[in-house]
């Protein structure tokens, strides 16, 4: 399995505001980096997790770990059919663990509004 996560200072940030994308290699109760880039996301005006999404699903990632999630990022990966996952406040290597053990919260539904700061609760 490849799962990417937007990542800042080594946690789990925000698609849209993280400063690298890592992708990792998963098999079994092993992963390993294989890719580390700049966001795309952080040149973008508008849905600006979306870029970072797409970036990661051009990459052939089948989830991603986030700390919030928006609509529109929600729409997209739902159409790619990639799970996300809930790692705020997770450092990377954490967020992999508890992925691999089943411990990450699935995002099934935006975690705020059409625009970032409008959280539902």
């Amino acid at each position: 399995m490849k799962v990417a996560i937007a990542v800042t200072n080594g946690y789990v940030s925000g698609p849209g505001e993280g400063l690298a994308v890592q992708i990792y290699e998963i098999n079994g109760n092993e992963y390993k980096i294989i890719e580390e880039y700049e966001n795309p996301a952080l040149n973008a005006t508008a849905a600006r997790g979306v870029h970072m999404l797409k970036s990661a699903i051009d990459k052939g990632v089948n989830a991603v770990i986030v700390a919030e999630m928006g609509p529109p990022g929600f729409r997209f990966l739902q159409r790619y059919n990639v799970k996300a996952y809930l790692g705020m406040g997770l450092d990377a290597k954490t967020a992999l663990e508890k992925l691999i053990k089943n411990e990450l919260l699935e995002i099934t539904q935006p975690t705020h509004g059409e625009r970032h700061g409008e959280h539902y609760h």
